[in-house]
Order: C-alpha cells, then structure tokens, then sequence
C-alpha cells in the first residue's frame, strides 16, 4: 500500500460549511439514530469504526484554518480511536445523538453505542468532510467492515479510499457558455429569499434538539400511491403539506407569494461515475416559490408545487452556486474569499432538505438490521428553521433540528403533527374518492 497522505486541503464547501457555523445558520454537524430488536457486539463495532477511518482518512483529521488555504492533517491512530464512545446511561446517550464534533481537533466522526443495551447506535459526522449523500455511503461502508469483522476475527481492514472531493466532477460536465448562462439566469437562487419567519422564541436557555415525527408505512404508502396518480413525487407532496402549513403558520396574506429553498443533490449530474471512494459535500439549493391561495385544497397546491419542480428540472438545476464559488475561491486566497463570502451570506430564515432513503438492505450490521433509523441534517440556530425528510424500510420520518427551548420544542412537534396532519388529509380524500384503488 502507498503511503498515506499527511494533509489534504480544504475544498470550496468544506469551508462555505464551516462558514454556515461562523454566520448563525447551523452548526454543521449530520446525525444518524439507528435502533435495533438485537445486541451490537461493542467491540466489534468499536474495531469497525477505527478501520473505516482507515478506509477514509479525511474522518480522521484535524482542520487547520492558517495559511493561504486551509488544509485537513491527519491524526494519529490512537487520537482516531476517540471516534468511539460507549455511553452508560440513556442521557449520555442523548448527548451523543446531538454530539458536536470539534474540527479543529477531531477526528471528524463520532459513534456512540448504548451501553446499557447494546440496542441504540447515534452517528455524527461533520458537515464540513461531506454531506447526506456521503454520510449515507459511510454508514453502508461501516455496516460492510463491521459484517466483516465479525465474520472473520483475523480480518485485516479495508483499502484507503481516495478520490476527488471538489466541485471538480460536476463543473466539468458543463461547457463555459452553459456555466455563463447559469450565472444571468440562475442569479436569484441562492442566499435569502424572503424575510417570514418562523414563530420561534426569543429565549437564550437553549438546547440542541432533534423533533421527530414519524409516518408508518401503511400511511407512507398511502401518500405515494396519491402522489403516483398525479405524477408527483413524496419530496413533492411533502413540499406541498409544508408550504400549506407555513402560509396558516405565517398569516401569510391572500395572493402573498412565500419561498423555500430545498437541498439538490449535484451528483444527478455525474451518474454512474459518483464513486463511493471520496466523502464530499456536492449539494446546492434552489428555491422554490407559491403564491398562497387560501380556498385552494391538497391537490391543487400539489399540482402547483409539481409544475414548479418540473420547470426547475428543465433547466440547468442549482448550478449557479458551484459557479459562483468557483470563481470566488478560484480568483481568490481562501482567507479573502472566506471574508468576502462571510460579509455576504444571508443563509435562508425556512428551508428543506430531503435526505433520501436509507438502504434498508445496505443497512445491515452482520444480519442485524435497525427496526427504525432516521437521517437528519445540522442543528439549526434561531431563527433558521428547516424540515427534513428521510424514508427507511418503508416509513417516512420528519424532523426539525434546533438550537431551542422547551417553548420551542412545543412549537416544534406542533408544526410537524400539522405537517403530518397535513399529508393524512390530502391522501384521505384521495382514498375515498377512489375506492378501487390498488391501495
């Protein structure tokens, strides 16, 4: 095996995340609850942990930000073996379900397994090395070294895994002049659109929370078959139920036109050449807008949200921030781009993100496979709000991340039972408008 690399340097989004930190957006850390019917063997685990640090380096670094171009130093095994932790009782273990990663010290993962059980794995990772998409792909690789090791006590580890981290891959698939064009035509895309917010306290005794609600997969499977009659997709009903809820929540008036940015995954636009190799961050935004029509039901605002969807795929979708940050970061020293990007990042007051579907089949530990699991993305700071979707073995879980209070917790879980509530109505008059339905 080569030598391994000593440092890596610091790519365009592993700043502009760290960035989203330094200006009150989120605190750029992804979580992941897994929970299990059967005991994980602890020991097994904590080997697999260290040796998929191993397999991806860039988790078991340290960011050092001096210098003209920030760079990712590797730490030594026994500092990596911190990316795992046994908590005793459920309340360490809620610490760790929110744990907050220090990139300047790592490593940039962490793994903590109920020790009382055995029954309950929390997973952090730092947004700064890579996004959902990757933090997916991690976690299958974990599931893969954690099988082998238990299938073979002498297993040896994996191979270091290399590959480009950088916004590279995506701008390449695209000629100047489509670049250029994103640039005039895509402008309004990023940053704050709209200055509504939700109704969160103004309070300083907060918290990291994670509020949840969950969709059982006889009511998930309801939404989709109502969603497949009109074309649309689960993001698109889901969108649609949040936008209905927020202009309730809001008072936004009659006629008003409200926006919500929502999380693309860029990787639509490498195929299959998106190796598993590279932990990277290739996510953008683009916003979408409704105007509020109060008399208006679940179909109708899901027709609209639909063709808005279909008119933001036609194009060159969310390209217009690689190329911004392209040129920024590629015409300047990162220390001037960062205090460039620093003074002029208005980050979004509601957004969403869908986090996609958990692999039911890739999420298996030796056989042992979570009877639930969920993905939710950084823990926003007030007054940013965001709902986040994530799909596993057929069910659907919403949730909101927040720095908040016990108020806010309250308005919180509120919002997403309406949301939910939300999702049951438009489906149930489907239902009962459709009695041969295959559902």
């Amino acid at each position: 095996m080569k030598p391994q690399t000593t440092a890596y340097v610091a790519e365009v989004f592993d700043q502009v995340q760290r960035l989203f930190d330094r200006t009150g957006f989120n605190d750029h850390r992804l979580h992941r609850h897994l929970r299990f019917e059967s005991e994980l063997d602890a020991e097994a685990l904590r080997k697999a942990v260290v040796s998929s640090i191993e397999a991806v380096p860039i988790l078991g670094t340290r960011y050092v930000a001096e210098g003209r171009r920030p760079r990712w130093v590797r730490l030594d095994r026994a500092r990596c073996a911190d990316a795992f932790a046994v908590a005793p009782t459920g309340r360490d273990f809620d610490e760790l379900v929110t744990y907050r990663i220090d990139e300047s010290a790592g490593p940039q993962l962490k793994v903590g397994l109920l020790g009382s059980s055995r029954l309950a794995v929390a997973v952090t990772m730092n947004h700064m090395v890579g996004d959902a998409a990757a933090f997916k792909a991690y976690l299958y690789l974990l599931c893969e070294i954690y099988s082998a090791i238990v299938a073979d006590a002498k297993w040896r580890g994996p191979v270091a895994l290399a590959g480009d981290r950088s916004m590279r891959p995506v701008l390449q698939r695209f000629g100047i002049g489509v670049r250029l064009k994103s640039l005039l035509s895509q402008s309004a895309e990023n940053n704050r659109s709209g200055d509504r917010r939700f109704p969160l306290s103004e309070g300083a005794d907060v918290r990291p929370m994670i509020v949840t609600r969950r969709l059982k997969r006889k009511s998930l499977e309801a939404v989709q078959g109502y969603d497949a009659t009109r074309g649309a997709t689960l993001n698109d009903a889901v969108l649609a139920a949040y936008y209905r809820c927020l202009f309730r929540t809001l008072a936004v008036p009659r006629g008003a036109e409200l926006r919500i940015p929502i999380m693309i995954d860029m990787r639509r636009y490498l195929g299959q050449s998106a190796g598993p190799g590279a932990l990277a961050n290739l996510s953008s935004t683009v916003i979408t807008r409704l105007e509020h029509r109060p008399q208006e039901g679940f179909a109708g605002t899901l027709g609209r949200v639909k063709a808005e969807m279909d008119d933001k795929k036609q194009g060159d979708l969310c390209l217009n921030g690689f190329v911004k940050l392209a040129v920024v970061y590629g015409s300047l020293s990162s220390r001037r781009a960062n205090r460039l990007l620093r003074s002029r990042l208005k980050n979004p007051l509601i957004c969403m993100t869908n986090v996609g579907v958990l692999d039911s089949a890739r999420l298996s530990f030796a056989g042992l496979r979570p009877r639930d699991a969920f993905l939710c993305g950084s823990i926003k700071y007030k007054p940013h709000f965001q709902l986040a979707m994530s799909s596993y073995d057929g069910e659907l879980t919403l949730s909101s991340n927040l720095y908040g209070n016990a108020d806010d917790e309250r308005r919180v879980a509120s919002f997403l039972d309406e949301v939910e509530r939300e999702l049951a109505a438009g489906t149930t008059s489907f239902m009962s408008a459709s009695p041969t339905s295959a559902l």
